[in-house]
């Protein structure tokens, strides 16, 4: 592995490593006052912790491993408290550092637990899916989803270091791949017309060789926006594109729609409510479509938006009757909305834009 960049913060600084052998890049971030550690992953992704595991018990550390149910329905409030009550009885404590292992719902439930367990704790990220390593290992928002929504209950809390395993994709099928794409398609649209450019030219190629410059160029657009607003009270709301509808489908669907397929949806939906009020154009509506769909994702919503709009009302992005939506102005620029980075969007017409996407017979026709 090796440095690709450092995530600068007003409260905090750290490294972010790309490459293989984490087991290896993990001392180059090591604090000698670390005596324990605890390693937390999913059962799916217990077998990227292990060689690190082996590497930390060869120089003394005493290692501690923690797995829980790989999926949304595993990130609780419930699972936060059996993984810290497991922590606690086998005596973890203030001198160790919770290493996270996996996609995105290992680092948000890990990242939680260290916020809190003795009142905090240090952590580092090693991101073994393609969305975690640009995305959710980045920037410190750590929590769990609740019955009223995803992501309700959480603490910012940022990693110490942030270890982005690129090997580890060589083992995931595509469709989880392709997830990963929907994340990287977004940054994109909200901040490099360039890097969408080289993801059209890549599409449908899931090649991690090829994809590794623009993983890490994806990495750095939600770092940089990270570094000018780290608590999420301006431009850090951008991020927020497509998701104000993905968790909506999500939840709908009772996670059956994967956090990636429901984004990229999310973010066709969203595309079309910016070209009906923000002046985002149709063409490319269009094309943030056809791209998606040439990676094997989803474009159309899967439920009426009743059912959606139904799990969007506790949303943090929900305003009274309206919702506040992050909206491109054109591919690579967001809306600013006087600073606020959002718009509110009235329910009806982001149920008209939500509904002309799930019918458009074009979308059927080119798009599967």
């Amino acid at each position: 592995m090796k440095q690709i960049f450092d995530v600068q913060t007003p409260t905090s600084s750290y490294p972010v490593f790309s490459g293989s052998h984490p087991e290896v890049a993990i001392w180059e971030v090591w604090r000698e006052r670390w005596k324990q550690a605890a390693l937390i992953t999913d059962r799916n992704t217990a077998r990227f912790a292990k060689r690190i595991a082996r590497s930390l018990r060869s120089e003394g550390i005493q290692v501690f491993e923690e797995t829980f149910t790989p999926g949304e329905a595993s990130k609780t409030r419930e699972t936060k408290a059996d993984i810290e009550d497991r922590l606690l009885e086998a005596g973890f404590g203030r001198s160790g550092c919770i290493v996270a292992v996996g996609g995105g719902v290992t680092l948000d439930l890990a990242g939680f637990v260290a916020a809190t367990y003795m009142r905090g704790v240090p952590h580092v990220n090693v991101a073994t899916s393609l969305l975690a390593q640009v995305d959710a290992a980045i920037g410190g928002k750590t929590g769990v989803n609740t019955p009223h929504g995803k992501n309700l209950v959480g603490a910012f809390h940022h990693p110490r270091a942030v270890l982005l395993d690129t090997e580890a994709l060589r083992r995931l099928p595509n469709t989880e791949l392709a997830c990963g794409m929907a994340e990287l398609v977004k940054h994109a649209v909200i901040a490099d017309a360039g890097l969408l450019d080289d993801i059209e030219s890549a599409s449908g190629r899931l090649d991690i060789d090829a994809l590794a410059p623009l993983i890490t160029r994806g990495a750095h657009i939600k770092a940089r926006i990270v570094a000018q607003d780290e608590n999420e009270r301006g431009v850090r709301r951008v991020l927020n594109l497509g998701h104000t509808i993905g968790h909506g489908i999500e939840r709908a669907t009772g996670y059956r729609v994967p956090h990636g397929e429901a984004v990229a949806t999310g973010m066709v939906v969203e595309a079309q409510i910016a070209h009906r009020i923000a002046g985002f154009s149709a063409e490319q509506v269009q094309r943030i479509a056809e791209i998606l769909s040439r990676l094997g994702l989803p474009v159309q919503p899967p439920v009426s938006f009743e059912s959606v709009a139904a799990h969007m009302r506790y949303d943090k992005k929900t305003k009274g009757s309206a919702w506040r939506f992050a909206l491109p102005e054109r591919i690579g620029k967001m809306e600013s909305a006087g600073g606020e980075w959002v718009v509110e969007v009235g329910a009806d017409r982001v149920a008209a834009a939500f509904e002309q996407v799930r019918a458009d017979p074009s979308l059927k026709k080119s798009f599967g």
